[in-house]
């Protein structure tokens, strides 16, 4: 399976549709931060599978319109092609942690929007600014590929106790990753437009 994970969007919807249009994936993971409803409905015009987490930018009527169209997974679990795949959205960190803990055990990917404590969260300020919480849901639930954004300043990847961690940097700034779920590769890229 091929992932393309997308973050931080912030109205980019042209850039958005230029991606979803022409690059190779098999499944979409969009970690949050939309911030208008036109990016969501244009995520939602893919031609693969699409998976998403709010952000904390996101407002209800995203919310809305992500869950109708089934692909939100904020504090819920999904699976696509046999990949178990569960989220922690960004507009209610503690109730999407709180859901998956009680009726989660496992899962394959994990979708955030902010990222754990330590890894790739460095901001401009030069503090890491992850949350513990996080962390500690990416520990139980022990996925190989954990997806998350909000952090501007740190995209990259790092595989740390046998997981891929990914914070592709924000679409905003034509950033993207693609990820070989079997390999654990994962390219950041750039849309030139």
């Amino acid at each position: 399976m091929i992932i393309l994970h997308v973050s931080d969007i912030h109205c980019a919807s042209t850039t958005l549709r230029k991606l979803i249009s022409e690059a190779s994936y098999d499944l979409v993971a969009a970690t949050g931060d939309f911030e208008c409803l036109e990016s969501a409905e244009t995520l939602l015009s893919s031609p693969g599978d699409v998976v998403a987490v709010t952000g904390n930018m996101d407002n209800p009527s995203i919310r809305r319109r992500l869950s109708e169209a089934g692909v939100l997974v904020d504090g819920r679990q999904t699976v696509i092609s046999g990949v178990r795949i569960a989220g922690v959205g960004g507009l209610d960190v503690a109730s999407s942690i709180e859901m998956l803990s009680r009726n989660v055990d496992k899962v394959d990917l994990l979708l955030s929007h902010h990222p754990p404590r330590g890894i790739l969260d460095v901001n401009l300020l030069g503090v890491h600014s992850g949350l513990d919480e996080v962390a500690w849901v990416s520990d139980k639930l022990g996925p190989r590929i954990h997806l998350f954004g909000h952090i501007h300043e740190s995209p990259g990847s790092v595989i740390s106790s046998g997981r891929l961690y990914v914070n592709p940097g924000p679409l905003l700034q034509g950033r993207y990753a693609i990820i070989d779920y079997t390999s654990l590769e994962a390219r950041l890229l750039r849309v030139f437009e």
